[in-house]
């Protein structure tokens, strides 16, 4: 369900782009310090937003390195290093152990089981830093579970229980920042779920799977059906983009252009990427 919010690279500038790729290439390094490969291999650009939202917001220590690592042996690349890093690294791993837990259920991937199983050890760890947003988590997956076995439709309580899970994850620390971090976190969960869908439908007609979009699609003509989709969307972003403008984040500062270019940018690259793969395979 994550991989949708990114960067539009081609508007960002050369200062700004080496040090997405320092938080990118940071929470690789927190994943395996902490979780080894199997914790590589969950490395999502959604939680690198996470780790440069809060990295800009609160400004801490941050130590900027370059280095080799097994994927890129030749060129150096930036890393960096902060708490905030660490604490996306945590999140990271807790969405895509039951992430995997989902995958074995739908699909039965014997793969998905077993990177469960490979993650599931470090939970008990993690929930004794983060019961909050571990809470959180699993309480926001039961309930969407709920709705979706349930064949529900109503796609504002499926992007509430999304949004309510993101918004969790988007707030770290309980300070007078939470309410809007929350909310941001709410809008940003929304989009990402009906992204998902959007990108799924047809998949999911072929496998007989459920998708939230299944009914708007069969109600509405596709030019209609394809208008909709991008309201919604862009209803949910927006309420994201609302709450962001509230923080104290400057546009000129190179994590200011991260969040700024990947809120109003990138995470439309993203759908029209979808949207073209869509009707090429209509064409």
């Amino acid at each position: 369900m994550f991989g949708y919010v990114t960067i539009y690279r081609k508007g960002l500038d050369e200062a700004a782009l080496d040090r997405y790729q320092a938080y990118y290439c940071g929470l690789c390094q927190a994943l395996g310090q902490r979780y080894g490969t199997a914790g590589q291999m969950t490395l999502s650009f959604d939680m690198a937003f996470v780790a440069v939202l809060l990295s800009a917001l609160y400004d801490p220590d941050t130590a900027f390195r370059v280095g080799r690592c097994p994927p890129h042996p030749f060129k150096p690349r930036p890393r960096a290093d902060n708490p905030f890093l660490h604490y996306a690294a945590d999140m990271t791993v807790v969405l895509a152990y039951y992430n995997f837990l989902d995958d074995w259920q739908d699909d039965r991937r014997r793969a998905s089981l077993r990177h469960a199983q490979k993650l599931e050890r470090y939970l008990p760890s993690i929930r004794e830093r983060w019961p909050r947003q571990c809470g959180i988590i699993r309480d926001q997956l039961q309930a969407l579970n709920a709705l979706e076995s349930a064949g529900s439709h109503d796609l504002d309580a499926l992007c509430r229980a999304f949004g309510a899970l993101l918004g969790g994850i988007f707030v770290c620390r309980e300070d007078a920042w939470a309410p809007t971090l929350d909310a941001m976190g709410r809008g940003l969960g929304g989009f990402i779920y009906l992204m998902d869908a959007y990108d799924d439908l047809e998949k999911d007609r072929k496998k007989g799977r459920y998708n939230a979009l299944q009914a708007l699609a069969e109600q509405l003509p596709p030019a209609d059906y394809e208008t909709r989709c991008r309201e919604l969307l862009t209803q949910q972003i927006g309420l994201c983009a609302q709450q962001f403008q509230l923080l104290p984040i400057l546009k000129e500062t190179p994590e200011g252009q991260i969040l700024y270019n990947t809120l109003y940018s990138g995470v439309w690259s993203q759908y029209a990427l979808v949207r073209k793969h869509r009707e090429g395979r209509h064409a």
